[in-house]
């Protein structure tokens, strides 16, 4: 059906159909409302005739426009009847063919416009589609030019449509120099594509690249999709980390036996020549038993710490000078700095106490200090060592001035067996190690590369701070508890307190409690039950037993005994040792 007539006039609708059908349109007539509603509903006209004298024409013409809005209205009878429809109305009597030569004039326009609308909604219902995708959906030029950008494209990168169309997608390509060649080859293949998101975070995502079919020069010529799998990219890495650190296991367990026993022999034999030196007076032969007690702890540390690469083992922390390390390091450095004629310029900085087990941080600097040195060998010959201090933080910087490192290279340089030293000068292992110390410090070591001249490690350690540590007093008497309280509230702990074990418990089960101080004996509670019900509210917990008796001994579940009185220093030392052993149940030091 394309055209509708409805009109109680049987003779004006038999004599309009019949002009209709002889110029080849399809027409239908109803009479009344209801039989025009019923037509309405089983298919929309491409035009409506509408008699005036029906009383239900408005509601049928208002019913057709808000379904079918493209179809077109006529109206049939006296104008001023119509004066508030804005339609064409034909008065009566009309003549049959002019007006059904009109109507096929208005059909042609109405099928014209449901087209358009068609195409509208068609339009409207992709977009929605693509603004609602979580996948970054790009319309590019032949060249690259960003000409379209969805909402999952702006969640993933970062930029805002007004800030990234009419710029290249390269921007966002870690290698931009690739981009041209992946969208040259518009393969529709999927392929991981490193990218940056606009802060400046690294993302992997996967790329596809596709022609549009039709495009119009300087138009969208090319069609992208990007997911992000940078989750997964790094469970991958994850993986394949966890795969090289079981066979560093496997290996070091076979070795450490032929190592180990050796190295127990020089370790003796020093200890002898140490002995005799400091006999006979000669320093110089004291001073190389030193240094073979040192290569030796280093070797056995060295052992140890490969032996335990698959498992990670609690350090042992203790909040020391950050140069009682370095130090270390620097003087294990010596021999091959004065090997590789390179000079060390060390700028110490202030004294700074940081929480470290200085053999194991030691390591870890020497680590990459030794990597800077044969770094400098091979280009200026300078390494330079310092300190920096920041707010929460101490930094620990390794500079040289060798031939630089390309960021590919840079990028796994903390892998497992990765390594750019010559065949049998390096085993991949040094940086590796050094990441995974400093971990376990709560730290974090970045690699700064450059790739005309030189590279600087940094590696970054916590600083204790006390407010990130909670405490619980707990004391039946007044005085005592507050006294203890404002001891620890001056050092900067975040300290609660309680009179009695019921109230205690209460504490214990609202949140976590790095550190107990309790007395041995309350009115509700004593003695090692005390401590062990504690210890089931809070299993993470430390525990400080109080005591005004002196042959109160640790029990099950105490770490310490403080008597009674105290003196400040020691009860600052010893909860702050507690402190950084960290939760009972974890391998690192943990704050609340």
């Amino acid at each position: 059906m394309s055209i509708l007539v409805f009109t109680p006039d049987a003779d004006a609708a038999a004599s309009l159909c019949s002009a209709l059908g002889r110029s080849g349109q399809k027409a239908a007539w109803v009479a009344n409302g209801e039989q025009a509603e019923a037509s309405l509903r089983a298919e929309k006209p491409l035009v409506l005739v509408a008699d005036i004298d029906s009383e239900t024409h408005r509601k049928v013409v208002a019913d057709l426009r808000a379904d079918a809005p493209w179809a077109r209205v006529l109206l049939i009878g006296r104008a001023a009847e119509a004066a508030d429809f804005d339609v064409q109305v034909i008065a009566k009597p009309f003549d049959a063919s002019e007006l059904a030569s009109l109507l096929a004039r208005e059909g042609q326009l109405a099928a014209l416009e449901r087209s358009r609308h068609d195409l509208k909604d068609r339009i409207a219902g992709l977009t929605l589609l693509v603004d609602e995708c979580f996948e970054a959906i790009v319309g590019l030029s032949a060249e690259g030019v960003v000409r379209s950008w969805n909402p999952g494209a702006a969640s993933l990168y970062g930029y805002t449509a007004e800030e990234i169309i009419g710029q290249n997608v390269a921007v966002l390509d870690v290698a931009p120099s690739t981009t041209q060649t992946r969208l040259s080859r518009a393969e529709s293949r999927a392929e991981q594509v490193r990218r940056r998101h606009k802060s400046g975070r690294e993302l992997f995502v996967m790329a596809s690249v596709s022609a549009v079919a039709r495009a119009r020069a300087g138009g969208i010529e090319l069609s992208e999709v990007s997911l992000d799998c940078t989750e997964r990219h790094e469970l991958e890495r994850g993986l394949e980390h966890a795969e090289r650190l079981a066979a560093i296991g496997r290996i070091a367990a076979g070795m450490a036996h032929e190592i180990n026993n050796p190295l127990a022999v020089i370790h003796a034999s020093a200890a002898y020549v140490l002995e005799a030196a400091e006999r006979t007076g000669d320093s110089e032969l004291s001073a190389c038993a030193s240094d073979i007690e040192l290569a030796v702890e280093r070797i056995g540390s060295f052992v140890q710490h490969v032996c335990g690469f698959a498992r990670r083992e609690r350090p042992q922390m203790a909040d020391a000078s950050v140069h009682t390390a370095i130090d270390i390091a620097v003087r294990m450095a010596r021999p091959r700095l004065k090997d590789r004629n390179v000079e060390l310029r060390l700028e110490r900085g202030p004294e700074v106490n940081v929480p470290h087990d200085p053999p194991r941080l030691a390591q870890a600097i020497l680590n990459v200090l030794s990597n800077a040195v044969d770094a400098a060998s091979a280009g200026g010959g300078h390494v330079w060592l310092g300190v920096r201090i920041a707010d929460a933080s101490v930094f620990v910087d390794v500079e040289d001035d060798g031939p630089g490192l390309s960021p590919e290279l840079a990028e796994t340089a903390f892998e497992p067996f990765k390594t750019t030293k010559p065949f049998g000068q390096g085993t991949g292992l040094g940086l590796a190690i050094t990441r995974q110390i400093v971990e376990d410090h709560g730290g974090k070591v970045t690699l700064e590369a450059r790739s005309e001249r030189g590279a600087r490690v940094v590696i970054e350690l916590p600083r204790f701070l006390a407010s990130v540590y909670r405490l619980l007093v707990v004391d039946d008497d007044l005085a005592v508890r507050r006294a203890l309280a404002t001891d620890l509230r001056r050092e900067g702990f975040d300290v609660l307190s309680a009179g009695s074990f019921a109230e205690s418990r209460q504490i214990l089960r609202q949140g976590r409690v790095n550190v107990v101080l309790t007395d041995f004996q309350l009115p509700d509670a004593g003695g090692a039950e005390l401590v062990a019900a504690l210890a089931r509210e809070s299993p993470g917990s430390r525990f400080i037993v109080t005591s005004a008796d002196p042959s109160v001994m640790p029990c099950d579940g105490v770490d310490r005994v403080l008597g009674k009185p105290w003196d400040r220093e020691t009860l600052l030392l010893l909860v702050r040792a507690l402190c950084l052993k960290g939760d009972r149940r974890s391998q690192r030091p943990l704050a609340k």
